[in-house]
């Protein structure tokens, strides 16, 4: 039983069809299938039951999810810990010149200018060209760009990025939650986490070609920008309320004292990943700046985990 195909029975477990998971994990519907049955034939139990909408999971199914998510996660935490080993490596760690484009999620934008500073302060030869990514995380549109992207999002629009055949490299750098930005002096604040029934009476901000819009659609939704001063300065002054990616909490503490940051009922993990197109020759300075990243997410991911500890 390999990893990777209990990452597969969990994309057909969100998908709830074969079908749509193939095409996600760019493999024919047959090996899924294949994969299916030989993890059924290993356990000697069903796990999945066809019906006229596509498959659910069987009773047995549902407890195999539940244990293949935990593996998965653990997996994951796992590369987390060996994460800096397996990042592309420097032929040449001094006096590196030259200049890395590199795309991050717009949440980035409270962290942009910390973040240039401290890379000019280890490499002060390297020149940052920074771009605000759309939220365009199809592989077709990757395999287009010609930089590096810092993509945030979750495991299953993140699929066909991770694929032997989706014509990309990653690199797993860690994972992120969902939290909800709140007014500190609203009664939706006092609660220990925001619920799906509160986001559905809430008035919200959305982001464009954003996955946790899904969680939205239900909701009062007042504009959609993906300026992250503008969601957070209507919070402050409209009582709206936004979901974000929980990394970001330290720049929120830092320039937004009267938002707090709540966990959205539904917990789930996000992975982060630096993707880029295969035939993207990385030189030594892109590598620098990857390795950089990396560091410099987990540095906000601890900031993040130790204020929720202390909060």
């Amino acid at each position: 039983m390999k990893i990777e195909h209990l990452y597969y029975f969990l994309v057909i477990s969100n998908t709830k069809s074969i079908n749509k998971a193939a095409r996600k994990l760019f493999i024919s519907q047959q090996h899924l299938s294949r994969i299916v049955n030989s993890l059924e034939e290993d356990l000697k139990i069903t796990l999945l039951t066809r019906t006229s909408t596509g498959i659910e999971l069987t009773e047995k199914g549902k407890i195999f999810s539940r244990y293949a998510e935990k593996i998965v996660d653990d997996y994951r935490e796992m590369q987390n810990y060996f994460y800096l080993d397996a990042l592309p490596a420097l032929e040449q760690n001094e006096d590196l010149q030259g200049s890395c484009r590199i795309a991050f999620p717009f949440f980035f934008s409270l962290f942009l200018n910390d973040f240039i500073k401290e890379l000019h302060q280890i490499h002060p030869g390297i020149t940052i060209r920074y771009f605000e990514d759309s939220g365009d995380y199809s592989a077709q549109a990757l395999r287009e760009s010609n930089m590096l992207h810092v993509v945030v999002e979750a495991t299953e629009q993140i699929s066909d990025l991770l694929h032997e055949n989706s014509g990309l490299i990653s690199y797993y750098i860690g994972n992120t939650s969902v939290s909800v930005c709140v007014n500190r002096n609203s009664l939706l604040a006092s609660k220990p986490c925001v619920s799906q029934t509160d986001l559905d009476a809430q008035l919200v901000t959305c982001y464009p070609q954003n996955t946790s819009n899904m969680l939205l659609k239900n909701a009062n939704t007042l504009f959609v920008s993906s300026n992250i001063s503008q969601h957070l300065d209507s919070v402050v002054n409209n009582n709206s309320i936004c979901i974000v990616a929980s990394y970001i909490q330290p720049g929120i503490e830092r320039l937004y004292p009267d938002i707090v940051l709540l966990p959205f009922e539904k917990q789930f993990t996000v992975p982060i990943y630096i993707v880029h197109n295969r035939d993207l020759q990385l030189t030594d300075s892109d590598k620098a700046v990857v390795r950089f990243a990396a560091q410099y997410m987990q540095k906000l991911n601890r900031a993040a985990t130790s204020f929720r500890k202390h909060s």
